[in-house]
């Protein structure tokens, strides 16, 4: 039961760590272009195009950071329990 679990644990961590640094670059990417795209908006909608594009780019980040601490928490999170 319990190596089962450790297995599909394992199984997501890895997938995640495979997917998680292309997720950043797509999410970087197209808030870059809602943000270019809001330079062509009247000025009565580029406000919330340009948040929306910077919100986009800032979860990238966010995703990018996460993915590179990725193994640090794992280890840490390991030791929490013994």
């Amino acid at each position: 039961m319990v190596s089962g679990l450790f297995t599909a644990t394992e199984t997501i961590k890895n997938d995640l760590l495979a997917l998680g640094p292309n997720v950043a670059v797509i999410l970087i990417i197209v808030g870059g272009i809602v943000y270019g795209l809001a330079q062509t908006q009247p000025a009565h909608a580029r406000g919330r195009w340009q948040s929306l594009g910077l919100g986009i780019v800032i979860g990238g980040i966010i995703v990018a950071a996460i993915c590179g601490a990725a193994q640090l928490i794992a280890n840490s999170s390991m030791t929490l329990l013994t």
